[in-house]
């Protein structure tokens, strides 16, 4: 396999650095911090990445001053940091690979509320309408913060870091200064490109001097911010050019957009971006970068993505972050020809989703992910081997079916449809959605490598779950909604349609963009305040600005009188009503019920029963995989 990615696997000088193949992690925060100081976890967790063969590890960024400290878990560059941080350096070096970290302030969005400090920025100018307003810095402001670069790149060399990377970009503070969107100043530090750039090249400069030769020091750039009236693409290249011509810089890692709406959406771009959609713009900085090599990151799923990428011979390295979060070892498996058992990354966004929500990431496809220490790649073998029947072919029970067969139980799962998937098989059918499809076509791959007994296309009664005298039973018989949903091969065009979404999920925002791109007009109609608010915050912002795109009108804090050809919406935030003619066809979207009724069948029967996902309650794929996870570990 690894002569299928000649690109991938071949050595990158860096700088009089070796690195073992083309494949890096960048930096992501964890939010694994505890008081803002590395853990065992992030010990664990870049370990396993190591082990897994790539080819350099970017920690997540050192917060470089108190006023940068947003996140509950995220690293600051305090010298307390110096044990954690160099026991992760260890960590990854014993493995192979090669370790940077980045440095960074996030500017004017760290809200610090667990500091109660003010966020810093260049200009008055808050990040969202809903940010906070930043305080402007002063001359002494940005000195103190320069002070803080130079500390904390002192801190990563002496905490073993081989390189590290200046954030220029993703609207943190040093891009605040460079958006003309953000940087409103009048004095030397804004207005024209070379005032604005003056602040992020001081700060380059300082830290160059203080590394010296100690360690690789490359840059972190925004190639488009994705904001009107902010850097984009022609700006983003001569910036670029300037670095790479003027600064002795190592790399250039390039991606997109800024912490605003929903540029920053576009950062982690999810599936229905599809794969690498922002690699042309990497391109185009690369041809103005002579002989400063430059890395590309985001969306490259498959080893396949980053060696399309790297055969274009002006990319030096490739990202594959999301991807390792799914599996560590994906770049090992891929070298051994094992590509089937490679765990997918379908770019669900459940990480990032977690990060935004304060708490620690993890991995809808991997579970396992942040919980290296407790849950190893193998699981222990099971003491002692068990009959398990596992009921219901969905997400929750293959991943169930999975986990106990590799601890060695002899496993049977039984499904009721003719297929396996579960409610994968209707999502799939969405615009944009088509790859959740892996998820199954691995599950399904993995049980018949495992040996795993399948059978479908039968309804399963308790008198059957009896009959066939398991040890353990576990139900993960998911469940049903009051009607099918029309994801199917009908023609929308010249139809109206109204959308009352009561469950605020993917089913919603993937309908609604299905039916607009087959030519429906499509009015989402919700009680709720926020549209959408099961979709992860990042995937959120995106998914609205296509469905905007798409001209579909989203109606919040509202109901909706249908009947005859017309919906009358009644806003709870205002007087009057709102009322929509011509109305072909109503779709209610109201959250699912438990299909349970096995579970109370089997009650008293004497056997061991287990039940998970969405046939506890209906919820996300999250739990539903988690749940299946955890028990087949636990049986």
């Amino acid at each position: 396999m690894s002569e299928r990615h000649p690109h991938v696997f071949s050595p990158l000088e860096l700088g009089g650095l070796t690195l073992r193949n083309r494949v890096f992690v960048s930096a992501h925060t964890t939010n694994f911090g505890a008081d803002f100081l590395p853990t065992d976890r992030h010990v664990a967790y870049h370990r396993e990445r190591a082990r897994g063969g790539a080819g350099l590890i970017i920690t997540e960024p050192l917060r470089v001053h108190d006023t940068s400290l947003g996140r509950a878990g995220g690293l600051s560059a305090s010298p307390a940091a110096l044990p954690g941080l160099a026991a992760i350096a260890a960590a990854v070096r014993e493995e192979g690979a090669a370790v940077f970290t980045q440095i960074t302030h996030t500017g004017r969005h760290s809200e610090n509320v667990f500091r109660r400090t003010a966020s810093w920025g260049p200009s008055a100018v808050p990040w969202h309408t809903t940010g906070p307003v930043p305080h402007v810095m002063t001359a002494a402001d940005m000195k103190g913060v320069r002070r803080a670069y130079v500390a904390a790149a002192r801190l990563a060399v002496e905490a073993g870091f081989q390189g590290l990377e200046v954030h220029f970009g993703h609207g943190h503070l040093l891009h605040q200064f460079i958006s003309p969107a953000a940087n409103t100043r009048t004095d030397d530090y804004g207005g024209t490109e070379e005032n604005r750039l003056r602040f992020p090249l001081e700060v380059l400069d300082d830290v160059l001097a203080a590394v010296g030769s100690s360690a690789l020091v490359g840059v972190r750039m925004s190639a488009d911010e994705l904001v009107r009236g902010g850097q984009d693409l022609a700006a983003g290249k001569r910036i670029a050019e300037l670095l790479c011509r003027t600064r002795p810089i190592a790399f250039l890692n390039v991606s997109v957009a800024s912490y605003t709406v929903p540029s920053i959406g576009h950062h982690v771009a999810d599936m229905n971006e599809g794969r690498a959609p922002y690699l042309p713009q990497t391109l185009a900085i690369a041809d103005v970068a002579g002989s400063v090599p430059v890395f590309a990151a985001c969306r490259f799923v498959e080893v396949g993505d980053a060696e399309r990428a790297l055969a274009t011979g002006r990319i030096a390295a490739v990202a594959m972050t999301r991807a390792h979060i799914a599996d560590p070892h994906l770049l090992t498996k891929t070298a051994q020809g094992r590509h089937d058992e490679v765990r997918p990354c379908v770019s669900c966004n459940f990480c990032i989703g977690e990060i935004a929500g304060h708490r620690a990431i993890t991995c809808m496809m991997n579970p396992a992910a942040g919980r290296e220490a407790e849950w190893p790649a193998e699981p222990a073998p099971a003491e002692p081997a068990r009959s398990v029947l596992v009921v219901g072919g969905g997400p929750a029970g293959m991943e169930a079916a999975r986990v106990a067969a590799e601890r060695g139980h002899r496993v049977r799962l039984w499904e009721r449809s003719a297929e396996l998937g579960g409610q994968v098989r209707t999502g799939r059918r969405g615009a944009g959605r088509h790859e959740l499809d892996l998820l199954r076509a691995y599950g399904q791959a993995q049980l018949a490598r495992l040996g795993v007994e399948v059978r479908t296309g039968a309804e399963v009664t308790a008198e059957d779950v009896l009959a066939a005298r398991p040890d353990v039973v576990v139900l993960a018989t998911g469940s049903v909604r009051r009607a099918p949903l029309p994801l199917d091969d009908r023609s929308w065009a010249g139809r109206t349609v109204v959308v009352v979404d009561r469950e605020g999920g993917w089913t919603c925002a993937s309908l609604a963009e299905t039916i607009a791109r087959d030519g429906g007009r499509v009015h989402v109609v919700t009680p709720a305040a926020t549209p959408l608010w099961g979709v992860t915050e990042y995937s959120r912002m995106t998914a609205l600005e296509r469905l905007r795109a798409l001209g579909v009108d989203v109606w919040t804090s509202c109901t909706a009188e249908t009947g005859g050809g017309r919906a009358v919406l009644r806003s709870s935030l205002n007087r009057g009503e709102t009322v929509l003619d011509g109305v072909t066809d109503v779709i209610p979207l109201d959250p699912p019920g438990a299909l349970d009724t096995l579970a109370a069948d089997l009650t008293g029967a004497g056997l061991p029963v287990h039940v998970i996902g969405d046939a506890v309650a209906p919820r996300s794929l999250l739990e539903a995989v988690y749940e299946g996870h955890a028990l087949a570990r636990a049986l």
